[in-house]
């Protein structure tokens, strides 16, 4: 079940596989509702950098729901059951399978494992999703993520927001590319009522 439905971030999807093909990091903003939280992780995982590696895809969420939620939108239009190639996991919950290859998480998640005895084994990519939403977690998630890029030649990182400061991201990560979309805008009238 494959939406055809365009989105503001489609235009970006093919210059992020290209700029992470050669940058250990990309910085993308695009404006709520653009599609960055379901199409970029596709995107990812249909692309040829992590097929031929093998690694995961995982996507941090500020919340919860918000992961469980873009896990079943993103299996439901690859035609797939939440579990099989796309799967979440949060505090008290997973739902996952030998064939999970991209993982909504929330961040406490993630901080976890990479703090644990697997680390970054075996994930690919991470995309820290909303990072606008900061909290200390998200901090140290960069932070941790920055120095594992250095260590990892296999590991990417994109760093989406709707509103984030990208220039000054850009340069903690060692100048990478920043990608930009604009939103859609649709026309709007306005009409007064009289009261009688």
């Amino acid at each position: 079940m494959t939406s055809n439905r365009s989105l503001p971030v489609d235009e970006l999807l093919g210059p992020l596989v290209q700029a992470l093909e050669s940058h250990r990091a990309v910085v993308i903003e695009a404006p709520p509702g653009a599609g960055k939280t379901t199409r970029v992780p596709r995107a990812l995982l249909e692309s040829k950098l992590t097929r031929e590696s093998g690694r995961g895809i995982w996507v941090t969420e500020p919340r919860r729901l918000a992961a469980r939620l873009a896990a079943g939108f993103v299996a439901r239009e690859l035609g797939s059951e939440l579990g099989g190639r796309v799967g979440y996991s949060v505090r008290f919950e997973e739902k996952s399978s030998a064939e999970t290859r991209l993982w909504f998480v929330t961040e406490g998640v993630l901080l976890r494992r990479l703090l644990g005895r697997e680390g970054a084994r075996g994930i690919g990519v991470v995309v820290l999703d909303e990072f606008h939403e900061r909290h200390v977690s998200t901090d140290l998630l960069l932070m941790l993520l920055a120095k594992r890029l250095e260590l990892d030649p296999g590991l990417r990182l994109v760093v989406m927001s709707a509103t984030l400061d990208a220039e000054a991201i850009s340069t903690h990560l060692g100048g990478c590319p920043r990608l930009r979309c604009e939103g859609r805008l649709f026309p709007l009238t306005i009409r007064h009522e009289s009261e009688d």
